[in-house]
């Protein structure tokens, strides 16, 4: 891959990351008026993936087409990477504050990258270990870690935080699986049409419709689907389009920072140093990232979707 494309690949993480650390707040607010995470979870799938699907039968067809074997693929890429993860996060930030539940997520980056080097063989560079190791602490710094009494948390908050962090990495190893047979909007577009399909068991969409929730609230779903969902899930898999999901994942480390920096602005909380240096340290980790880069195979996603001839996913 050449630097072009890698750093238009960071520029995917960094947007998409930044939505996903401004709606934090938007979410844990919408929990106040008696939202359930699975409520949340199906609000959020079902209406990005009708605002999906509109955009996709007026300008992309052709994305909306997949192999009857592929399908398997694409009902645990829902079910349980998308499904999984997005439930999850949102049940963790109702147990335990903001901070702690995306720090405890953070964690992703470290499996995905001992599953890349135990089952995929890839390298682990000394530059890849430093950046990894420079992206956790400064998601630890960020989120104020150091001022958190983990023992006085809940439980069962910090448990589903971890669970978390593993459905991240899954999601986003199987999603680079995906990626070298479908188009990232095919996969969001299956993966959340899916994952939908599972809450509208768990959670009636009846419950939704007939809560009288008012116009701001309805608002706030939509932001959820587009900003929170739609367009980062987008950006992200678009990133692995460019990068391995080892290089994604850490470069994710920014949406903490960005979190951070979202409850300095809008809530008026203080930042301490430390949290600047650990932003700092978030951005140093992506810069050894690219210095120590390791080839990526040399064809690209799109020629291998077009070879008929692959056996399925």
């Amino acid at each position: 891959m050449t630097q072009r494309h890698e750093w238009k690949g960071y520029l995917h993480i960094f947007i998409g990351t930044t939505l996903w650390g401004i709606s934090s707040v938007v979410a844990k607010s919408l929990f106040t008026i008696g939202l359930t995470p699975a409520q949340l979870v199906l609000v959020r799938l079902t209406l990005s993936t009708l605002v999906l699907l509109l955009l996709l039968l007026f300008f992309g067809r052709r994305k909306l087409l997949i192999r009857v074997k592929d399908l398997p693929y694409f009902l645990v890429l829902g079910f349980v990477g998308i499904a999984g993860v997005q439930f999850t996060y949102y049940f963790t930030i109702s147990k335990i504050n903001v901070g702690p539940a995306v720090l405890l997520q953070y964690l992703a980056p470290i499996w995905v990258t001992l599953y890349a080097f135990f089952f995929q063989r890839e390298p682990v560079t000394r530059w890849k270990i430093g950046s990894l190791f420079l992206a956790v602490a400064g998601c630890y710094l960020v989120m104020g870690g150091y001022q958190v009494d983990l023992f006085n948390l809940n439980r069962t908050g910090m448990a589903g935080g971890v669970i978390a962090s593993l459905f991240f990495a899954f999601y986003s190893l199987y999603g680079e699986k995906g990626l070298k047979r479908y188009d990232p909007w095919t996969l969001i577009f299956y993966g959340f049409g899916v994952g939908a399909v599972l809450y509208w068991i768990v959670a009636s969409p009846l419950d939704i419709l007939t809560a009288n929730y008012s116009f701001p609230v309805w608002l706030a779903f939509l932001y959820i689907a587009i900003f929170s969902t739609l367009i980062p899930f987008g950006f992200y898999f678009k990133a692995m389009e460019q990068l391995r999901a080892t290089r994604a994942s850490i470069a994710s480390t920014w949406e903490p920072v960005v979190a951070g920096i979202t409850a300095y602005v809008a809530l008026g909380e203080i930042l301490d140093p430390l949290q600047i240096v650990g932003g700092m340290a978030v951005i140093v980790a992506v810069i050894l990232l690219q210095i120590g880069k390791e080839k990526k195979a040399p064809t690209s996603p799109v020629d291998i979707r077009q070879k008929d001839s692959e056996p399925p996913i």
